[in-house]
């Protein structure tokens, strides 16, 4: 039987190749390693897009722009600045929780009620609103 020449070689090796890559592929992806692997990239590629959180303590409130907050009986969502004054949504919980009852008052108000409690501004932006609670009726 004849060798085949220098071109059937290349030919064969060619083939070999092209059939060689996509099996080596199939068979990586499908161990356990890879699919460790893949976790793990996709959640260090998520952890740095997570968005900001609303905090709640007992002396401050931080709210997220659109962030819907509960303390208590009430719930609040800050929509943003406009025109210097802060623009915040109060849902009273016991009377109509569907229902949001807009809030407009100015960054530099000394001390507002919110439901069942007196806050203070403490620092406002776009993006966050601080509430240092003044007096609350009750525990959180």
């Amino acid at each position: 039987m004849p060798l085949p020449n220098k071109k059937g070689w290349l030919a064969i090796l060619f083939i070999f190749f092209c059939l060689a890559v996509p099996f080596g592929i199939t068979y990586y992806v499908s161990t356990p390693t890879s699919k460790a692997r893949f976790e793990a990239w996709r959640n260090r590629g998520t952890s740095g897009n997570v968005t900001a959180k609303s905090q709640v303590s007992a002396q401050q409130l931080l709210l997220v722009k659109n962030d819907r907050v509960m303390v208590k009986n009430t719930c609040l969502v800050f929509k943003g600045l406009e025109g210097g004054q802060v623009v915040l949504d109060l849902y009273l919980l016991d009377l109509d929780p569907g229902y949001a009852y807009p809030q407009r008052f100015h960054r530099e108000t000394k001390a507002i009620r919110l439901g069942d409690a007196m806050y203070a501004v403490k620092s406002v932006n776009g993006a966050f609103l601080t509430l240092k609670v003044l007096q609350a009726m009750g525990a959180y």
